[in-house]
C-alpha cells in the first residue's frame, strides 16, 4: 500500500511517499514560493526512485491548514487533482498537528506547542501533551496574537514552528525551549505518517469533500 503526501501550508513544506507503513523518501525545503513548482516534480522523483507509478498509489494526502492560505491549496489541490484523476481516495491532516508529531523527541516536558507564521502579528497553532511516548490534543486548532499563547501554558513547553521561530524571543523563551534542528521545521514526512494512520482507520475522503482550515479571513485587519 502506498501513500503520497503533500506539506504546503508552511515555508518548509514538500512532499513524502510512504510504502506499507514506511517512509520511501521525502523531498523539502526551507525556501519559499516554491511549493508550486517543486512539490510535483519531487513526488514524480521519488515514485521514480522507489519504482512506483502514480497509478500505484492508494491514497493521496495533504495537511489541510491552518496555514499559508496560497500554500495549503497548492497542497490541497495537488492531493485532489490527482486523487480524482486515478479514482483514489484522500486523506487530510491538520498542520499543527504534523508540526508538534514531527518536532516531539520524547522531551520531559507539559506541552508540546506547534505554531505556524500567521502574519499581521498572530500564529496559528495547537496544543498537544505527552502520554505514554504519544501526543494527545489539548484543544483546537487556534488563530492567537502570540503573547497570549502563553496563558495557555500549564508547565514547561516544547515550542515548534515558523511561528516560534519568529516569537520565541520576544514572548516564549520563560515558557520553554524550542525544537532542535529540523524538527523546529514542518515536513512532509509527518503529515505522511499521520494521514497513513487515518487511511488504516477508514478516514478516508473523496476528493470533492476534501476542504483547507483557514480559522480566519484571507486580508485581515492589522492588529491594534
Amino acid at each position: 500500500m502506498n501513500l503520497v503526501a503533500f506539506e504546503t501550508a508552511s515555508p518548509s513544506g514538500g512532499v513524502a511517499l510512504m510504502t506499507d507503513g514506511i517512509l520511501a523518501g521525502e523531498a523539502w525545503t526551507t525556501g519559499t514560493q516554491s511549493h508550486s513548482k517543486r512539490c510535483l516534480a519531487d513526488a514524480e522523483g521519488l515514485l521514480e526512485a522507489a519504482r512506483l507509478r502514480w497509478e500505484d498509489i492508494d491514497v493521496f494526502a495533504a495537511s489541510h491548514g491552518p496555514g499559508a492560505f496560497v500554500g495549503v491549496r497548492v497542497g490541497l489541490s495537488l492531493a485532489k487533482g490527482l486523487a480524482w484523476g486515478l479514482g483514489k481516495p484522500v486523506v487530510t491532516v491538520s498542520s499543527p498537528e504534523a508540526l508538534a508529531h514531527g518536532c516531539y523527541r520524547g522531551e520531559e516536558v507539559r506541552h508540546v506547542v506547534a505554531l505556524l507564521d500567521a502574519r499581521v502579528g498572530e500564529v496559528y497553532g495547537a496544543l498537544f501533551k505527552p502520554v505514554s511516548g504519544t501526543l494527545e490534543r489539548e484543544g483546537e486548532d487556534f488563530s492567537l496574537r502570540p503573547q497570549e499563547v502563553p496563558k495557555l501554558l500549564h508547565g514547561k513547553a516544547l515550542f515548534a514552528g515558523e511561528g516560534a521561530l519568529r516569537y520565541y524571543e520576544e514572548y516564549l523563551r520563560p515558557h520553554g525551549t524550542l525544537a532542535r534542528g529540523d524538527a523546529v521545521r514542518l515536513r512532509p514526512g509527518p503529515v505522511a505518517w499521520l494521514a497513513w494512520q487515518r487511511f488504516l482507520a477508514g478516514e478516508t475522503l473523496p476528493p470533492a469533500e476534501a476542504k483547507a482550515v483557514y480559522l480566519r479571513d484571507a486580508a485581515p485587519k492589522p492588529p491594534a
